[in-house]
């Protein structure tokens, strides 16, 4: 039997993000999303976990929108906001103190306004596998406190795979989770990222990805992957379920 967990990145982007988060997860198939700490949205975020208890949260790490949480001179360009992993010049470098301190600043404030450990830890764009400081860095953080880590293996945890649209080429829709879902449930534990949320302001003038991610609430509420996974009596789990 594949174990498959349905995350949804970018919870606390914004309030339109994070209702279609919830949608997909009360109403569809969505098992997981990862709370970014730093954005707009955050606190109305983790005001819909209270009312939702048993959805799975892990915290996005975030050093590529907005501002850091610290001071720190080498994560920001020259009006104070974080960069993007792919516009980064090869020979810039983070300070590694700097960036220590923002991510383990990001973990402490998930601490302080959710109450618990997160679920696991994953990145916004990918830096934990585009910045190699970073990876070392995060490995570091979930290792120390025995977190789950996207693409990453820890002893204790049965190895996940990760898939996402771009393993696939595909556009930007997950119409290839029908396609390929024979090929992906091969996997005895794997984790489909997903972008469910609804245009707001906020994720208009912020982000390219909008309207494209109300295709992904639609499909995650749909008839069509409910069915398919009861089909293939797929076992819907998050990352509290990967312990060996």
């Amino acid at each position: 039997m594949s174990n498959l967990i349905l995350n949804a990145d970018d919870f606390g982007y914004s309030n339109g993000v994070n209702y279609g988060i919830i949608d997909a997860y009360k109403n569809g198939v969505l098992t997981s999303t990862t709370l970014m700490v730093t954005m707009s949205g955050t606190m109305h975020a983790v005001e819909l976990m209270k009312e939702n208890p048993e959805l799975s949260v892990g915290l996005h790490l975030n050093i590529s929108l907005g501002k850091p949480l610290i001071d720190g001179e080498t994560l920001v360009d020259e009006n104070g906001y974080f960069m993007k992993p792919d516009s980064l010049h090869k020979e810039y470098l983070y300070n590694e103190d700097e960036l220590r301190a923002e991510v383990r600043a990001q973990y402490e404030k998930y601490l302080n306004i959710v109450g618990k450990k997160p679920s696991h830890l994953d990145s916004h764009l990918f830096s934990t596998d585009k910045v190699p400081l970073m990876r070392k860095i995060a490995s570091e953080l979930a290792l120390e406190n025995d977190i789950p880590m996207r693409n990453f293996d820890i002893e204790a945890y049965n190895h996940v795979e990760f898939i996402n649209y771009r393993n696939y080429n595909a556009k930007p829709t997950l119409d290839y989770i029908v396609e390929f879902f024979e090929d992906i449930i091969k996997n005895e534990y794997v984790e489909i990222m997903t972008h469910p949320g609804y245009v707001d302001y906020s994720l208009n003038n912020n982000s390219s990805y909008n309207v494209q991610r109300t295709n992904e609430v639609e499909f995650l509420t749909s008839d069509v992957i409910k069915n398919l996974i009861k089909k293939n009596n797929v076992n819907l789990i998050t990352y509290n379920d990967v312990r060996k």
